[in-house]
């Protein structure tokens, strides 16, 4: 019974997907853990916990069509953000998502990123997950939505570091892998196979996405808006694979970490993870 369901919904998925469009928007929150901070004075930790909030807490914009999609952070003014150095604040949520194009006929994607000034095209495969229905539906707004998961493999930095008095500092970083489920609540009442970020692949945008210390919710959605939504693919920057970017970025990330290393001293070490 429970196939027969699934099966009259991608089919009635893929009748209504045609001619389709709107925007939906998102917040995004990553849960750090903060006892890193517990051995500072307080207006440096106080300092640090607003930070981290304003580099945790995100909004973001998916503009859709039955055919593509564009995610990308609606845009703010940062007065600390930092444009240069050892960002240590990117170490601890993680680099950011910048703009995602998906084809979603051909399941690509380009995602424009810049790093350390230099604009970077990673054009590469989406991957392919086993989403696994679990029958589970709850109400997001107005919308029916229906509960998938998923398990993967993700990467695990721990690093710890010390500041003090010395020519150097005394930094070790530490990686693993751990298995994560991530959970996706998604309605096939707005028919296009598409979400926040890499997230896809069910019959219906995904409204809610949990997975490990993330979390992205949607609050609104557009649909068949009076002006017509224009989705571009990025075409300006250095086009390289996904794992060429990584590559790149972890290259880049030692040199910075080396020049940090040189510039500051040895105190009291604390200990930052993030995946």
């Amino acid at each position: 019974m429970k196939k027969l369901f699934y099966l009259i919904l991608f089919v009635t998925f893929s009748i209504s997907s045609q001619n389709f469009q709107g925007k939906a928007y998102y917040m995004s929150k990553m849960n750090v853990n903060m006892d890193f901070t517990n051995n500072m004075p307080p207006e440096r930790a106080a300092y640090i916990k607003g930070r981290m909030k304003t580099a945790t807490e995100k909004n973001y914009i998916l503009d859709f069509n039955s055919s593509s999609s564009y995610f990308a952070e609606e845009e703010r003014l940062d007065p600390n953000s930092q444009s240069g150095g050892f960002n240590w604040m990117q170490f601890v949520t993680g680099p950011a998502e910048g703009s995602i194009f998906r084809n979603i006929q051909s399941q690509t994607y380009t995602n424009k990123k810049e790093l350390y000034g230099k604009i970077f095209l990673i054009k590469d495969s989406i991957p392919k997950s086993k989403w696994v229905m679990t029958g589970e539906t709850k109400k997001i707004g107005m919308y029916n939505a229906y509960k998938a998961t998923h398990t993967k493999e993700v990467e695990e930095r721990i690093m710890s570091f010390r500041r003090g008095g010395s020519q150097t500092s005394n930094e070790n970083e530490q990686k693993r892998m751990k298995e994560v489920v991530v959970t996706a609540w998604f309605t096939p009442e707005i028919p296009v196979s598409t979400g926040p970020s890499l997230f896809g692949g069910l019959p219906g945008l995904i409204l809610e996405v949990n997975a490990d210390r993330l979390t992205m919710l949607c609050t609104k959605v557009v649909l068949n808006p009076k002006d017509k939504i224009k989705i571009k693919e990025p075409n300006k920057g250095k086009e390289v694979t996904m794992l060429e970017y990584e590559k790149i970025a972890a290259d880049k990330a030692e040199e910075m970490r080396n020049q940090w290393r040189g510039g500051r001293g040895r105190g009291n070490a604390r200990a930052i993870r993030s995946n």
